[in-house]
């Protein structure tokens, strides 16, 4: 599996923007791009730090996704360290399923801004699950 199906597009997915940019097999890594709304700006007009926290959360499940050849995850934590305030505009994640188990899998993401600057990291632990009311993916 290399590639995200279109039905993924979920509504948190699309209020943030979301494109899937690629998926290395080898690394377990996934890129994608987003766009926040401007109704994600706080009062300096950056990027609100607590929402950036979704795109993270969204590309580390597209990770998991892929390394586990079609499996969704439910996030158990995530740990977010913010680096610098994050401008407005289009940022891309890049997400590592750093242990991508049965039941339970251990990501990390980072953060890019509009310059490619570094401006977030998170790690998360997530367990796997299958698709409600389906046993074996999106496509069955």
């Amino acid at each position: 599996m290399t590639e995200m199906p279109p039905m993924l597009q979920w509504p948190s997915a699309k209020l943030m923007g979301a494109e899937f940019v690629s998926f290395d097999h080898d690394a377990l890594t996934a890129e994608m791009a987003f766009t926040p709304p401007a109704e994600f700006a706080n009062m300096r007009g950056h990027v609100q730090g607590g929402l950036l926290a979704g795109p993270m959360d969204e590309a580390m499940g597209a990770a998991v996704f892929l390394a586990t050849q079609g499996k969704l995850q439910l996030t158990l934590d995530i740990n977010l360290s913010l680096l610098r305030p994050v401008a407005q505009g289009r940022i891309t994640v890049k997400a590592r399923a750093v242990k991508a188990g049965r039941r339970v899998s251990f990501v990390e993401a980072e953060l890019f801004d509009t310059e490619g600057k570094l401006c977030a990291r998170a790690t998360g632990t997530v367990m796997t699950t299958e698709w409600p009311n389906m046993k074996q993916g999106p496509d069955a």
